[in-house]
């Protein structure tokens, strides 16, 4: 790239002028005048305007070529700029680090391989082979870097579980009585080597902040499904909601591509008749097996408006769940507000020992 200068110097002599009698023309010390012509010399915003005035071109002409010359002799960091971008385009490369989920690199390039191996690619511009997509309100689309950091953990944590065949038959049979271990503390302790029995992966990933993720459904394989979960509302009803719910995509099919869901549980959770098909489906699901709909209509009529912790725990006891679970129901239903009955809102991670 030329400095402006260059051009000067033609203009010069395309009208015969020297540097001197330019210099007097502008107004300017004939040393500030030869810097200028030999690129030693920047072209400020009044100089452009005084060369514009004596040649009768725009201050924008001068001003341009200046900017060009300047930005084509400086030392361009971009490349690496470029790349730590792209990292934090794939994964919150900082939360990464913290969790111990990559090992902490001295340059670069380690940085870059330690991604890399994360995600099981081998450059940053290779596109990550996602286990899951992400709920849209019009389908299903891509992950964010905080929702693909949990995906792949919850992938790298379920690969190194060893657990016998899966048996579809067995884990269909099961889902309808599967929350019948909620009812006390014994049974919670088992819901887990229960699941594990039956060849299901259920891996425990903390929740990444800002990805709003609940859990997942994929297949590492035809024969290995995998249920994660984040307990990002670590509370009896949200985890036995999200197990079922995530176990509906299993049994459905919806996991063949995986399923991550995020807003599914909690006062932010997105009212069931908006979501695509399948998340209904899985929802009504994961109600059905939780409370029966018969028994809990019933229920609801013979009590509202008044559901005091007695009544919740004599139908809990009647249908065999956990009370929490028919508080957080009750809840989304509106029938109880969200500040009611919390006491009965236990957390779930002690009881299962995650």
């Amino acid at each position: 790239m030329f400095p402006p200068g260059d051009f000067i110097r033609e203009e010069l002599e395309a009208r015969g002028w020297t540097q001197q009698e330019f210099a007097e023309i502008l107004g300017r010390p004939i040393q500030t005048v030869n810097q200028i012509i030999n690129g030693k010399k920047e072209i400020t915003p009044e100089t452009a305007l005084a060369v514009a005035a004596a040649f009768g071109t725009s201050a924008e002409v001068w001003l341009n070529l200046e900017s060009a010359f300047r930005l084509s002799q400086a030392d361009a960091p971009g490349s690496d700029v470029g790349r730590r971008a792209r990292l934090r385009e794939l994964v919150p490369v900082a939360e990464l680090r913290r969790r111990g989920w990559i090992r902490q690199a001295r340059t670069l390039e380690e940085l870059e391989g330690e991604v890399c191996a994360f995600l099981e690619v081998e450059s940053i511009d290779e596109k990550p082979k996602l286990p899951v997509a992400a709920r849209r309100s019009d389908g299903y689309g891509e992950l964010s870097p905080s929702q693909t950091a949990w995906a792949f953990r919850a992938k790298h944590e379920a690969e190194g579980l060893d657990v016998p065949a899966f048996s579809r038959p067995k884990l269909e049979a099961a889902l309808p009585t599967l929350p019948r271990l909620s009812a006390d503390e014994a049974g919670m302790a088992r819901v887990l080597p229960t699941l594990a029995a039956l060849g299901v992966r259920v891996v425990s990933v903390p929740h990444i902040k800002g990805s709003r993720t609940d859990g997942a459904a994929f297949w590492l394989d035809a024969r290995a499904p995998v249920v994660a979960l984040s307990f990002r509302y670590d509370r009896i009803d949200c985890f036995w909601f999200t197990l079922m719910h995530e176990f509906a995509h299993v049994v459905q099919g919806h996991a063949a591509g995986g399923r991550l869901d995020a807003d599914l549980v909690g006062n932010t959770a997105e009212p069931t008749n908006e979501k695509p098909k399948d998340e209904q489906q899985a929802d009504r699901m994961a109600s059905d097996w939780l409370i029966p709909p018969g028994p809990l209509t019933a229920f609801i009529r013979r009590t509202r408006p008044f559901f005091s912790a007695r009544k919740v725990q004599e139908f809990a006891e009647e249908v065999g769940v956990h009370p929490g679970i028919v508080v957080g129901r009750l809840q989304h239903m509106h029938e109880v507000s969200y500040s009611n009955l919390r006491g009965m809102l236990v957390k779930a991670s002690g009881l299962l020992g995650v």
